[in-house]
């Protein structure tokens, strides 16, 4: 009878105790290794005394509604950015709208080439403002031009697309607009 309630006693009590002791001989020296290993995930970008270490090319879509710009997007590969837009159906008349804000984060001028165009010629005078400068991007006859711009240091800049229609354009046009940063 004392032998039964040992065997009881032991399987009661201290079989679950030994599992759990077995189980951490093989956890603990995992977790072990593990946190030996080095941290390889990216850490949060942190301001040092109100100094920023990131140095680039920041380029986002303003948004908001228009008339005659529809489905804007920008999308980034390999260092060149790619602004589309929809171009509705419109009647002869000017018509612009704030499309891109760029801000160079970097500590030194950066000369961007900037090439726009639409599919096909409509007949439609394509230009971008920035900071009250205009630049053509593609002609009323569909000859394109290519721009090259210089940003300072540390600034915002707001891209606004302007298309001069002299007759009415009856159909929807995709417009793409490419950015890119020029190295010396």
């Amino acid at each position: 009878m004392k032998n039964q309630k040992f065997k009881k006693f032991v399987n009661l009590v201290l079989e679950p105790i030994a599992f759990g002791l077995l189980a951490l001989l093989f956890i603990i020296p995992s977790i072990t290794v593990i946190n030996l290993e080095p941290i390889t995930k990216a850490l949060k970008q942190l301001d040092v005394l109100g100094v920023s270490n990131s140095s680039e090319l920041s380029i986002n879509v303003i948004g908001g509604t228009h008339q005659i710009f529809n489905r804007e997007k920008v999308e980034e590969v390999d260092g060149v950015y790619t602004y589309t837009t929809v171009l509705t159906r419109r009647e002869a008349d000017r018509y612009s709208k704030p499309i891109l804000e760029i801000i160079n984060k970097k500590q030194e001028e950066i000369v961007l080439e900037i090439y726009g165009s639409t599919a096909l010629p409509t007949g439609s005078d394509i230009t971008m403002i920035i900071e009250d400068q205009v630049y053509r991007l593609q002609s009323p006859n569909g000859d394109v031009s290519t721009q090259k711009i210089t940003l300072v240091p540390n600034k915002k800049y707001v891209i606004f697309l302007a298309i001069e229609s002299f007759s009415n354009v009856q159909f929807e046009e995709d417009f793409t607009l490419k950015i890119k940063e020029i190295e010396y």
